[in-house]
């Protein structure tokens, strides 16, 4: 009934006839009053109101099992390359560990006398990280395991990872690192790195730039 009277008093209003003192005029002014004082607040509402802040990713004391891939394969992480994650680890509140080998291979399927051996290490990975207690994951290689929209020679749609169209993780490089949530398999960000003649740590403050980004 509101919204045909409103119709009607609007229509009355264009026409020049919303001046009169009937009843029913007085009750349509009513309702056009009524309405357009409610658009002057919902237009104080929209020019006062504030975006929603942006959830943090990662909890400021987030657990982050590291781990190196070598031909699409899980190996220990190098020495040289050890110091770089170490220096890391101290200057971020995040807890950053590198993933232990012999718990990895806790975790991983026997593989039977002749058998074929797993082809997704990826997910082997993210999942012996889960076990462990780790909240995420980076998984991070060189040379041909960081090379355009395949990481460990696999494409990335084949790695049981979610990964976004704007991730960095389809981008061309000599050092790739995925950060990757241990539990959901997806990846949360992605950085990469050409300076690696020497060592990695380039690609290292990288991850730490990103994890700052992405931290409470």
């Amino acid at each position: 009934m509101k919204k045909l009277i409103l119709g009607a008093a609007i229509a009355a209003m264009m026409s020049g006839t919303i001046g009169s003192t009937s009843a029913h005029a007085l009750e349509a002014n009513f309702w056009v009053s009524k309405y357009f004082s409610q658009l002057d607040i919902v237009k104080s509402l929209e020019l006062t109101a504030t975006p929603e802040a942006v959830m943090p990713t990662l909890s400021k004391d987030t657990k982050i099992a590291v781990a190196r891939l070598d031909g699409g394969r899980f190996i220990p992480t190098p020495h040289a390359e050890t110091v770089d994650w170490k220096f890391l680890d101290k200057r971020l509140s995040a807890n950053i560990v590198e993933m232990d080998a012999s718990k990895y291979y806790q975790y991983i399927p026997e593989i039977p006398f002749q058998g074929q051996d797993t082809m997704n290490k990826i997910d082997e990975i993210r999942l012996a990280a889960a076990n462990e207690g780790f909240d995420h994951v980076l998984i991070y290689g060189v040379g041909p395991d960081a090379s355009w929209a395949s990481f460990g020679r696999r494409a990335l749609s084949e790695t049981g990872l979610t990964v976004h169209e704007d991730c960095k993780s389809w981008e061309d490089a000599k050092a790739k690192a995925l950060l990757v949530d241990s539990f959901s398999g997806e990846v949360i960000g992605a950085v990469t790195a050409d300076d690696i003649e020497y060592n990695i740590g380039q690609l290292a403050d990288r991850v730490g730039d990103m994890i700052l980004d992405l931290s409470a």
